[in-house]
């Protein structure tokens, strides 16, 4: 049987090598007949050899893709397969292609699953207009998300707010929320894989709840602070639907994600909007809401009008600022006794009030006051590994919160005075070896913070500021490495291999291997 005969073209040298690696070719029934680094290099391929599916870029140098599928079609008697390469900004040119015939897109960076999926799908050849029904949803989705994302960071158009719209239920009052995996101690033991499993169930289970409101959910979307969010567009009308009140729908929502999973599931709902053009300011408020609950544990839906919402006219006398700025320069000073002296004091100003909402703005104020202590020691610390530090390290459950805000204060003076030493990094160096001699274990920056008396918020630090990357990463890296000298040295199987090295997903190992190395770990063996 004669092979799929496949055009490349990308004018990104690493792209295009990328996919040439990506998988085995072969294996699928496929030859790579021709590569290219721009358009008018692939037609004249086209035109001289019999290409039966070209993967081209949207966007290439002479002819871009769209440019190049129109003046193929328009020749015709040439019996081409067209699939488009695109991020998420081309998805407007897509929706072009998509009008010239195109087979199906890719989305960048191309994964080898969507690689192997889009080969079966054109082996089996399926009813054309379920294909391209499948496609046009396909757009239609990313369109959403995209355009959501844009909504939610303040930069959206008027199109891009018409089209949500159109495609979203937005009557009534609009939040965004935060559908969070709560307990992160627990998440940062876990693998990257485990991580995406829950998180993936979490979606399902969503998903059903919501029935027809699905596509309210964002869980593909990118640039959430957080690894263990999902996003969520919540309507007034769904919980009036279902004959219930905003926290009783939410509350089952919550519980219907976590069925079948071992991690609580925490809401943080952010601002109340009219409409859909206003959504960043519900967004940046559940966002908010972050900060307050690494103080205020114990909820599992958090509303921002009930948690964080303070009048303007009572702000300036729920402030403690003199108080508050007495324990900043307390834990700065790192004087113990002073920073337990503040704190009280702190607390008898605060209990002295007639306000019940006086800890939300006391707490935020404390806690940017923190938070700019540390990126003005180090400008590469990293927020999230404060915010961390904050929900996970410090807090102490069954303390009272005045005990939780004291030990909190003194771990913080103390991290602040490790961060400002120079001595981490030659304990940074002993870490390195550690983990050299024992990657294959389970490794987690708690225990080894432990071993070497390093807080693991500070050691993540040291990694990113030295290496660029995440501990999890050079983790990964040296596992990988040490794979790759094994495949080289002895004929032992690919599965035993990742299991000698720390890993126990053999789908996971490949998929960090190709990541690394550019190819499989049999095709790395056989080609070095």
């Amino acid at each position: 049987m004669a092979r799929v005969q496949v055009l490349l073209a990308d004018d990104e040298p690493f792209i295009l090598k990328g996919l040439q690696m990506l998988i085995d070719w072969e294996l699928y029934g496929c030859e790579i007949a021709g590569t290219a680094s721009n358009g008018l290099e692939a037609y004249n391929i086209i035109k001289s050899k019999k290409i039966d599916l070209a993967i081209v870029d949207i966007r290439m140098p002479e002819l871009t893709g769209l440019e190049l599928i129109s003046r193929v079609k328009e020749e015709g008697g040439l019996d081409t397969d067209f699939v488009i390469l695109s991020g998420f900004s081309d998805f407007e040119y897509a929706q072009t292609a998509l009008r010239l015939g195109v087979v199906d897109y890719l989305l960048k960076p191309v994964s080898q699953k969507q690689l192997v999926n889009l080969l079966r799908k054109i082996g089996v050849k399926k009813d054309a207009d379920n294909v391209m029904q499948e496609h046009a949803e396909k757009l239609r989705r990313a369109c959403l998300v995209q355009y959501l994302v844009a909504i939610l960071g303040g930069k959206s158009n008027q199109h891009q707010v018409d089209y949500v719209c159109e495609n979203l239920v937005t009557e009534g009052k609009l939040n965004f929320v935060h559908v969070t995996l709560d307990n992160v101690s627990s998440l940062e033991e876990m693998t990257d894989e485990e991580v995406s499993e829950i998180k993936k169930k979490v979606v399902e289970n969503c998903r059903e709840f919501l029935g027809k409101y699905s596509d309210h959910l964002l869980p593909e979307a990118e640039g959430f602070e957080e690894d263990f969010e999902i996003g969520f567009l919540y309507c007034s009308e769904m919980a009036r639907e279902a004959g219930k009140n905003d926290r009783e729908y939410l509350e089952e929502l919550r519980k219907a994600a976590m069925r079948n999973i071992p991690i609580e599931v925490v809401l943080l709902v952010g601002k109340t909007v009219s409409e859909p053009g206003k959504l960043a300011a519900s967004y940046n408020g559940a966002c908010e809401l972050r900060y307050f609950r690494s103080f205020q544990k114990g909820s599992s839906v958090y509303f921002y009008e009930d948690d964080m919402a303070v009048p303007h006219s009572q702000a300036k006398e729920m402030i403690h600022k003199d108080a508050a700025d007495d324990l900043v320069n307390a834990v700065i000073k790192h004087d113990h006794d002073e920073i337990s002296a503040c704190v009280d004091k702190l607390f008898e100003n605060m209990e002295s009030s007639r306000f019940n909402r006086f800890l939300n703005l006391n707490i935020n104020y404390f806690l940017f006051r923190m938070i700019h202590l540390a990126v003005e020691i180090d400008e590469t610390v990293e927020q999230d590994n404060i915010l961390l530090y904050i929900s996970d390290d410090v807090f102490v459950p069954g303390k009272n919160f005045k005990e939780h805000f004291r030990n909190f204060a003194l771990e913080y003076s103390d991290y602040l005075t490790q961060l400002k030493k120079d001595s981490g990094h030659r304990g940074l160096k002993e870490v390195e070896r550690y983990i050299q001699e024992h990657y294959a274990e389970n490794l987690t920056l708690r225990d080894l913070g432990k071993m070497y008396y390093i807080n693991s918020s500070y050691l993540g630090q040291l990694f990113h500021k030295k290496y660029g990357i995440s501990f999890k990463d050079y983790l990964n890296n040296c596992r990988i490495t040490a794979a790759a000298e094994m495949l080289l040295k002895t004929d032992r199987k690919v599965a035993d291999i990742a299991a000698d090295v720390g890993y126990k997903d053999i789908d996971y190992f490949v998929s960090k291997f190709i990541e690394i190395n550019g190819c499989t770990p049999t095709k790395y063996r056989r080609n070095v």
